[in-house]
C-alpha cells in the first residue's frame, strides 16, 4: 500500500508528538544532571594517615608474558595476597598457576582464605570487572594446605584447569595466610603439563619496560575521616589511587633487584570509613578522573538504629566502560541519610585507570540542578513542538488525496481462473 507524502507526515507528525509526551523528567542519573554536578565546586575530604597491612605480590610484568616460567615470584610470611594479570603473547595454549614453594626442611601450613579468577578474554575491561564482582560477591571458605619440606603445592586446583588462548588476558585473586616462610609464584606454563614436573625447571622471566610487579606491604588499605561529612558542607570528594593524597605502595622487586612502585595501587582492597552528621539526605557519585574505567564498588551504610545496609554497584552500571576521554564522567551509586556511617569498599582492577574520586552531593543542590535541567528540557521540548506544529500547519495534511493516492495504487482483487482450483 502507498500512503503518499502527506500520510508521511501525519505518520512523523505523531511520533514527534509521542516522544515529547513520553520523555521522563530529570533525576539523579540523568547524564546532564550529573554533567552539572560533576563541574560544580567541591571541596576535598580530608582523610586520616592510611593503615595498610598484609603482604600484597603482584604479578603484571610482564604484561604480554612471551615466555613460560614464573612472573614473579617472592618469599613471603603471614597475611598475604597474590594478584596475577597478564596475557597470553604465545601461538600457543597456556595456563596460569599460583605455586607455593617451601625450601624449608620442615612442612609448612598455608590457609587460603579464597581464591578467584576471572574468564580468559580480550576485552581487558571485561575481565577486570568480572574479577571485581566475583571477588566482593562471592565469599570462599578457608582451607588448609600443607605443603612437605622441599615440595610444591598449587594455591588453586582450578587454575590448573583453565586454558587461555592466544592473545587473551587472564586475571586472578588468591589470598592465604602463610604460617612460617614460603615462595609464592604466579606462572606461565604449557596447558598439558603437570605443574609440579614444570617447576623443577622452571626460570625467572624478566619484566618488561613498565616493570609493575613486587611485593608490597598493603594488600588492604584502612582510611578514615578525619571530621564528619555535613551537608552544610557543600558537594566534597574523596580522592583515590592519585599518588598525591592517597600514596602509592613501594616495595622490592627481588627479581629485578631493583625497588618498586605500584602505580594505580592494584589489588589493594580499600576500606574508607566515612562519618556523617548533620539533616537531609546524601547522594553518592563515582567519578574516574583518570581515564576509562570499569569495575564495581561496594557501599554498606549504618543507620543510627544499627542497621545495615550493604549494596554492590557496577562502574558503570551499564555499558562495558565509562570515562573514556571524559575526566568529567559520572555514575550515580547510593543515597543515604546524614548521620549514617558509610563504608565504601573497593579495589583498583586490572586495565583500569586511576585516580578515581567519590563524590558527595547534598539533596539541596542536587534538586536545584535537576530543576534547572528539567526547566531547559523543557524549553527544548517546547520549541521543537512549536517548529513541528509551524511545520504541520505549512504543509496541511490532505486526507482525500492520501486516500486517492492510497486506492490507486492498491493492489487488485487475485480473481481465478475459469477451471482452476484452490489447493
Amino acid at each position: 500500500m502507498y500512503i503518499g507524502k502527506y500520510g508521511c507526515r501525519i505518520a512523523a507528525i505523531t511520533v514527534l508528538s509521542f516522544f515529547f509526551v513520553s520523555v521522563q523528567a530529570a533525576d539523579l542519573r540523568t547524564p546532564a544532571v550529573m554533567d552539572k554536578l560533576v563541574r560544580l565546586p567541591m571541596k576535598s575530604i580530608a582523610l586520616s594517615t592510611p593503615v595498610d597491612s598484609g603482604n600484597l605480590l603482584f604479578s603484571d610484568s610482564p604484561e604480554y608474558a612471551e615466555r613460560d616460567g614464573m612472573l614473579y615470584s617472592d618469599i613471603v610470611r603471614g597475611d598475604s595476597r597474590m594478584y596475577f594479570y597478564h596475557v597470553n603473547q604465545t601461538d600457543k595454549l597456556k595456563k596460569f598457576v599460583v605455586v607455593a614453594s617451601n625450601t624449608e626442611e620442615k612442612p609448612v601450613d598455608i590457609y587460603v582464605h579464597g581464591s578467584w579468577h576471572s574468564r580468559p578474554s580480550t576485552d581487558y575491561y571485561a575481565v577486570g570487572r568480572e574479577l571485581s564482582q566475583i571477588y566482593y560477591k562471592e565469599h570462599r571458605n578457608e582451607r588448609k594446605i600443607t605443603v612437605p619440606a622441599g615440595g610444591t603445592v598449587l594455591l588453586d586446583e582450578g587454575l590448573n584447569n583453565v586454558s587461555v588462548l592466544p592473545d587473551q588476558l587472564f586475571s586472578g585473586i588468591v589470598d592465604f595466610r602463610v604460617d612460617g616462610a614460603a615462595q609464592i609464584s604466579s606462572v606461565m606454563m604449557p596447558f598439558d603439563e603437570d605443574p609440579h614436573e614444570f617447576m623443577k625447571r622452571a626460570f625467572l622471566v624478566s619484566s618488561d619496560d613498565v616493570k609493575l610487579r613486587g611485593r608490597f606491604k598493603g594488600k588492604d588499605r584502612l582510611l578514615k575521616t578525619v571530621v564528619p561529612y555535613m551537608p552544610a558542607d557543600g558537594i566534597a570528594y574523596i580522592r583515590l589511587a592519585d599518588g598525591v593524597t592517597d600514596l602509592f605502595l613501594k616495595g622490592p622487586d627481588i627479581l629485578d633487584n631493583r625497588p618498586s612502585e605500584n602505580v594505580g595501587n592494584y589489588g589493594v582492597d580499600y576500606t574508607v570509613l566515612v562519618n556523617t552528621k548533620g539533616k537531609g539526605a546524601v547522594h553518592l557519585y563515582f567519578n574516574p578522573i583518570g581515564g576509562e574505567y570499569s569495575g564495581v564498588v561496594e557501599v554498606s551504610r549504618r543507620q543510627k538504629n544499627s542497621s545495615t545496609d550493604v549494596k554492590r554497584v557496577d562502574l558503570p552500571r551499564n555499558g562495558r566502560s565509562m570515562g573514556y576521554n571524559d575526566a568529567y564522567a559520572m555514575e550515580y551509586v547510593d543515597t543515604f541519610k546524614a548521620g549514617d556511617k558509610i563504608t565504601i569498599h573497593f579495589m583498583p582492577p586490572g586495565a583500569a585507570n586511576l585516580p578515581v574520586q567519590y563524590i558527595f552531593v547534598p539533596d539541596s543542590v542536587s534538586k536545584k540542578v535537576i530543576k534547572e535541567v528539567t526547566e531547559e528540557e523543557n524549553k527544548i521540548k517546547a520549541l521543537t513542538a512549536a517548529a513541528v506544529n509551524l511545520h504541520a500547519s505549512q504543509n496541511p495534511t490532505n486526507p482525500e488525496h492520501s486516500d486517492m493516492q492510497a486506492s490507486d495504487h492498491a493492489t487488485p482483487p487475485i480473481r481465478l481462473l475459469d477451471g482452476e482450483k484452490t489447493r
